[in-house]
């Protein structure tokens, strides 16, 4: 099975086929699933001196993980001033610490494993119009109270500069953000198990799982 045909898939990174499993074997945590969750949920495992499997029934980043925009974005579907109306500040502030986590971890694995997958740091939300700068202002304003003092806010001479338009006023430049190229960070999380020794192997396609790879550190 091929990646999904997309912009991604058609600039990825060369790779090695990984192996299929073909027998019964043993493991201390056999992980299944190629994606960012699988793959991070290995590497945290194999660090720690667990012996590991990762199984995938289709390619590496086939799902999501592949395909999605590669927006590095501090966020949930809730701004954090939200959040802390409804939940306490105890709640806001566990969440927003998670929020800034899952970037860290993605940045310390491109260092770590020296990925090549376009990295670009920062990220620019935009305003249209005085009233879309108030609420980013105002985002802001909550988050520097939870401690993330990399917003800078931009005026509309400087968003100018970054996006090469009129059409906005003002915008919000997080330099906690970043973009990246999804499928090759997934590949790229992937390759530290094939590419160093410990690597155990099979070829047999499974009715489950066409890929197996094992890793021991």
């Amino acid at each position: 099975m091929q990646h999904v045909n997309s912009y991604y898939a058609a600039s990825a990174n060369e790779h090695a086929p990984w192996p299929q499993l073909n027998d019964n074997i043993r493991c201390d945590v056999c992980v299944v699933g190629g994606g960012y969750t699988g793959l991070s949920t290995a590497l945290f495992l194999v660090e720690a001196g667990f012996d590991v499997v990762l199984l995938e029934a289709s390619r590496i980043g086939f799902g999501a993980s592949g395909r999605n925009g590669g927006q590095i974005v501090n966020s949930y579907s809730r701004d954090i001033g939200v959040i802390e109306s409804r939940y306490g500040q105890d709640t806001a502030r566990m969440l927003g610490s998670m929020m800034f986590e899952g970037g860290d971890i993605i940045r310390s694995r491109i260092e770590q494993y020296q990925i090549d997958c376009d990295y670009r740091p920062g990220g620019i939300f935009a305003a249209l119009n005085k009233r879309q700068l108030a609420e980013l202002r105002a985002q802001k304003a909550d988050w520097e109270r939870y401690g993330h003092q990399q917003l800078e806010e931009l005026d509309a001479g400087q968003i100018r500069q970054e996006v090469e338009t009129e059409a906005y006023v003002g915008a919000l430049l997080d330099h906690r953000g970043g973009h990246i190229h999804p499928l090759n960070l997934a590949l790229g999380e992937a390759e530290p198990f094939a590419s160093s020794a410990g690597v155990s192997s099979s070829s047999r396609r499974s009715p489950t799982s066409s890929m197996g790879i094992r890793r021991r550190w």
